[in-house]
C-alpha cells in the first residue's frame, strides 16, 4: 500500500469541506501559469513555508521544471491560536545568503495574520533578494494584524480554522486530501462513535 493510498484509506471525522483536492489542483496550476507570466524567463528561487504548503509547493514547483523547492520552517501557533512571535528557521542545507540577487517566490499554505510572511519578506529582503512575491493558497484577510502584500491567492476564506492538505492542528490531519473546516464537536462525535 502507497503513502498516498494508505493516508486516503484513513477515516476521518465528516468536517464540512471548504475546497476539494480538484479544486485546489485547478487554482494551483492557475497561479503558477499567472506567476510565470510574471517572472517572464527568470527562473525563480521558490522557498515554501513547511510542513503546511508542502502539497501546494509541489504543485507550483512541477511549473518550474528543474527548480529546487527549498524549506523554510515559521512558527507561530499552537493549536487554534497565533502567539504573536515568528520564528524562522531555514532547512535541508538552505542558506537564505542563496536569495541574494534573486527573484523569490514565497509558497504559504495561508496568510491569516500577516506577521509570519511579514517577518519572513523581512529577512528575504535583508540577504539581498531582489523581489519577494508571496504565493498563498489561501488566505483569511478578517484575521489581518500586519498589512502585508500578497501577490498571488488561491482563495479567499472566512474566519474559521482549516486543516486539510497540508495544514494541521498540532501535527494532527495534515494528510487530509481536501481543506476542511475543523469543528471539535464533530471531532468529539466521531471518535465516540468510533470507540
Amino acid at each position: 500500500m502507497t503513502d498516498r493510498t494508505a493516508a486516503t484509506s484513513r477515516r476521518f471525522p465528516p468536517f464540512r469541506t471548504l475546497f476539494s483536492g480538484v479544486d485546489i489542483l485547478r487554482r494551483s496550476m492557475e497561479l503558477t501559469r499567472q506567476l510565470k507570466d510574471a517572472l517572464g524567463d527568470e527562473p525563480p528561487c521558490l522557498v515554501q513555508v513547511v510542513e503546511g504548503a508542502r502539497p501546494f509547493g509541489r504543485l507550483v514547483q512541477a511549473g518550474f521544471p528543474g527548480q529546487v523547492l527549498h524549506d523554510v520552517r515559521a512558527r507561530s501557533y499552537e493549536g487554534t491560536e497565533s502567539t504573536g512571535e515568528v520564528t524562522i528557521t531555514p532547512l535541508g542545507g538552505f542558506d537564505l545568503a542563496e536569495v541574494a540577487g534573486r527573484d523569490v517566490v514565497l509558497l504559504e499554505d495561508i496568510v491569516d495574520t500577516g506577521r509570519t510572511v511579514d517577518a519572513l519578506r523581512r529577512r528575504l529582503d535583508a540577504h539581498g533578494a531582489r523581489s519577494v512575491r508571496v504565493v498563498t493558497l489561501l488566505s483569511k484577510p478578517a484575521r489581518r494584524v500586519v498589512d502585508v502584500a500578497v501577490d498571488l491567492v488561491g482563495f479567499e476564506i472566512p474566519d474559521e480554522f482549516v486543516i486539510g492538505f497540508g495544514m494541521d492542528l498540532d501535527q494532527r490531519y495534515r494528510e487530509l486530501p481536501d481543506i476542511v473546516v475543523y469543528d471539535p464537536e464533530v471531532e468529539c462525535a466521531f471518535a465516540s462513535a468510533e470507540a
